[in-house]
């Protein structure tokens, strides 16, 4: 290994380290904002809130406060903070950037709607799968998790009015969009990358680490899948607002579907992946990985025209 490469893996580390030190922060400063705000939309004294659980009770108004919890929450903790790093030690090389055209965003577009039969395929796999015996603790844990989650989930979405709806969307799917890619994609994956010397590594190491923050083991691959295939779309385009614009879309989608759920005027709940025939779900992950490939290669000719080869 030359002195440079060894040079670049120490940087790597030491950043990687600064970044979950700020995130870390982030989340503890924003989390006792959210609190204070909270109780000021609840009406609840300061000390009686611990976070965002618990706030059912409170009903619409608990609903309300949830939701701008989580968005100061994720501000802080995905950019805020973290995007002091860029000040403080910027990365040295970047992905050169690309302006996806028309093309690449149709693509991108079919992928977000293509990626739900395939989320609910690795999701039934997901939670098909049996831990050793020795891991019964943990699955059982996780298990639990996953109802208080999933829970959680339905009250959230189960908006009674206008403003809650648009603030349900605001935060669930563009707030969370923008941050979570600008903190994974944008801070954390190019580190990843060079201190392991392989994209490939980078994108699905951060991927991974991007689906378990969610604690939610039930949900580890899909999300991670997902992770991945936003992580793709930052390498091939270095362009940070295509994965935003991706995962956005995704959780519009899921967000809609829930909520057309929630009033009765679907029957498909896309939280359960057993609604969606298996073979879909894997006949559609070959489509997308087939797509995948042209937003790939329609990349790479906008990035040959730019260079002028």
């Amino acid at each position: 290994m030359g002195s440079t490469e060894a040079g670049n893996k120490q940087k790597a580390i030491s950043e990687i380290l600064v970044l979950i030190g700020l995130c870390l922060i982030g989340m503890l400063v924003f989390s006792g904002m959210a609190i204070f705000v909270g109780a000021l939309i609840t009406g609840a004294d300061a000390s009686e809130l611990s976070g965002i659980q618990g706030l059912e009770e409170f009903g619409s108004r608990g609903r309300m406060a949830m939701l701008v919890m989580q968005g100061l929450i994720a501000l802080g903790s995905f950019v805020l903070f973290p995007g002091l790093i860029r000040f403080l030690t910027p990365l040295s090389a970047e992905p050169v950037s690309i302006r996806p055209n028309a093309t690449i965003l149709i693509l991108v577009t079919g992928l977000s709607v293509l990626m739900l039969p395939v989320n609910s395929w690795l999701a039934a796999w997901n939670q098909s799968l049996q831990l050793p015996e020795f891991l019964n603790g943990f699955q059982t844990w996780a298990f639990q998790k996953e109802m208080e989650m999933e829970k959680l989930t339905m009250f959230l979405v189960q908006f009674s009015s206008l403003t809650e709806s648009l603030l349900g969307f605001l935060v669930i799917a563009i707030l969370a969009g923008i941050t979570e890619e600008y903190f994974f994609r944008k801070l954390l994956q190019p580190r990843i990358s060079t201190l392991f010397g392989n994209q490939h590594i980078g994108i699905w190491l951060t991927a991974f680490i991007f689906s378990a923050i969610h604690i939610q083991f039930y949900g580890l691959i899909p999300r991670m899948a997902l992770g991945a295939l936003f992580g793709y779309y930052y390498y091939w385009t270095g362009n940070i607002r295509l994965p935003i614009l991706a995962h956005i879309l995704n959780n519009a989608i899921t967000l809609g579907g829930l909520v057309l759920y929630q009033q009765k005027v679907s029957s498909l709940n896309v939280e359960d992946p057993s609604q969606i025939p298996w073979f879909i779900g894997a006949i559609s992950a070959g489509v997308v990985w087939s797509i995948s490939s042209m937003v790939q290669d329609e990349a790479d000719k906008i990035r040959s025209r730019k260079q002028g080869i």
